[in-house]
């Protein structure tokens, strides 16, 4: 009695191995880009650039600086869409980066990416050098300005079109003034 419950039980459980096998689930147990590594970009400059509003000695006078990000496109993978770009008031680490901590990308149309390019742009030809002005700490609705005298940090990640992005870029720092020794000397820019 004991072996035929036993018998009993292997072919139910050989049964059911066997209805299951060979089913087609039309996709991979895992994402063709998972598996594949999107190239990270590198940022080559940035400068601060003086974007002040108004007249100098005038009342509607605003002191205000941006920065030009210079870098070039580099990815050829055929689902680039672009990079993003994420700006922070501090270095952060691989780990903080790499787990999303810190940090939305910077997003002045409201989505993704920061900087639309294709493929067919990818050119490192010293006349390819993409010159794009950030205006602001924080894209409107809701505007945080760039801070006198405090330094920034940049970096660039590649974006694909199913939104994989790629390991971030190394991250590049700038202070928000034309001379940085000008600066008080508790500024985070000395």
């Amino acid at each position: 009695m004991r072996r035929s419950g036993s018998l009993i039980l292997l072919s139910a459980l050989i049964l059911t191995g066997l209805i299951r096998c060979g089913t087609n689930t039309d996709r991979p147990v895992y994402s063709i880009f998972s598996l594949l590594s999107v190239a990270a970009p590198a940022i080559v400059d940035v400068a601060p650039v003086d974007i002040s509003e108004g007249l100098f000695g005038t009342p509607g006078y605003r002191l205000r600086y941006g920065f030009d990000v210079k870098y070039y496109v580099t990815n050829q993978e055929p689902e680039f869409v672009g990079y993003n770009l994420y700006i922070t008031t501090t270095s952060l680490s691989t780990e903080a980066i790499l787990t999303g901590i810190g940090t939305d990308p910077y997003l002045p149309l409201g989505y993704e990416p920061t900087f639309y390019h294709s493929p067919s742009e990818a050119n490192t030809s010293s006349s390819s050098l993409i010159t794009k002005r950030v205006t602001a700490l924080k894209a409107p609705p809701g505007e945080i300005p760039f801070q006198i005298c405090e330094k920034y940090f940049f970096r660039l990640q590649a974006v694909l079109l199913t939104g994989v992005e790629s390991a971030p870029g190394p991250q590049i720092s700038s202070c928000a003034f034309y001379d940085s020794t000008l600066c008080p000397s508790d500024s985070s820019c000395n």
